[in-house]
């Protein structure tokens, strides 16, 4: 496991750097000037070239990338961005994928204890319409309805913990709502396909004989054998939900690491906007390698070398 990790650890540097400079390199394909955009109506061909020079922004591309890298990493750059901007991503992410998974479980217990019927046909039917509607456009819906046409939910804006508990809850329904959603279509159906692959089995139709009920089927004989797909496409739908956590801070105006980069690219801040996309890659890669290690800890029969 040791070798496992440290080999991991070493790609999950190698694959970061190789995104910091595709990143860096594609923002600075773009022809605007960020020192014309930051001197606003002010602009004079004197001043860019001032600012371009107290920015660096004149200085070759490799050492700006080392002084953006060193800005980053040794002047706070990036604990900036991680204090100031990732914990509100998180929490959305975090609790979307909590809400996602637990849907998710129950969804595919009831299809599995009711296969063939109106009710699986029915929730199949659902499940498929969710998967076809964009995050963005089911957000922008829950706003409309709960928020503006029948406001009775908070359209806009994060309420803090110690604001009150009830508060909190109410702007977070409609983000967190939206982003299960918007993936509960696909994990349902993964989970569905190995319960039912896991029922066929010979230890299960033996319980089935001897008299064990449906519901303690599942839960004791397939489910656990049913997670490993579950876990796969949970992995491998994080970079997707991190681009709709991003989408949805704007249209609920909720501060993160989706507004800090809309900002940053809007005001052609390079420097802000390379954090900013290095912060989102490296959230993407730990949850890949935390994908990897829930295998080990789900089946204890999988030893990583």
């Amino acid at each position: 496991m040791t070798r496992f990790l440290l080999r991991r650890l070493v790609e999950a540097i190698v694959a970061l750097f190789g995104i910091m400079v595709l990143i860096f390199a594609l923002l600075h394909l773009y022809h605007g000037s960020p020192a014309a955009a930051m001197l606003g109506k002010q602009v004079t061909p004197q001043r860019i070239a001032q600012l371009n020079d107290q920015m660096g922004l004149n200085l070759p591309l490799p050492i700006q990338f080392y002084l953006w890298m060193k800005a980053a990493f040794w002047n706070g750059g990036m604990g900036r961005v991680l204090i100031r901007s990732l914990p509100p991503t998180l929490e959305m992410l975090g609790l979307g994928m909590l809400v996602a998974v637990l849907s998710a479980i129950g969804v595919a217990t009831v299809q599995v204890r009711h296969p063939r019927t109106i009710l699986d046909r029915a929730i199949g039917v659902i499940l498929n319409t969710l998967s076809a509607v964009p995050g963005f456009w089911l957000g922008s819906l829950l706003v409309f309805l709960f928020g503006v046409n029948y406001p009775i939910l908070p359209a806009s804006g994060v309420a803090v913990m110690h604001h009150g508990l009830v508060s909190w809850i109410r702007h977070e329904i409609m983000p967190i709502a939206t982003l299960s959603l918007s993936v509960v279509g696909p994990w349902s159906r993964h989970l569905r396909s190995s319960l039912d692959e896991a029922g066929a089995a010979d230890y299960v139709r033996t319980a089935r004989a001897k008299g064990v009920a449906a519901i303690n089927l599942v839960r004791h004989h397939t489910f656990k054998n049913s997670l490993l797909p579950l876990i796969t496409v949970i992995g491998l739908s994080l970079p997707t939900m991190l681009n709709t956590v991003i989408a949805l801070e704007i249209i609920f105006a909720m501060p993160g690491l989706g507004i800090a980069l809309i900002s940053s690219l809007n005001g052609l801040y390079f420097a802000q906007a390379t954090t900013v996309s290095l912060v989102l890659a490296l959230v993407t890669v730990i949850g890949g390698l935390l994908s990897d290690l829930a295998y080990s800890f789900v089946d204890p029969r999988i030893q990583y070398r």
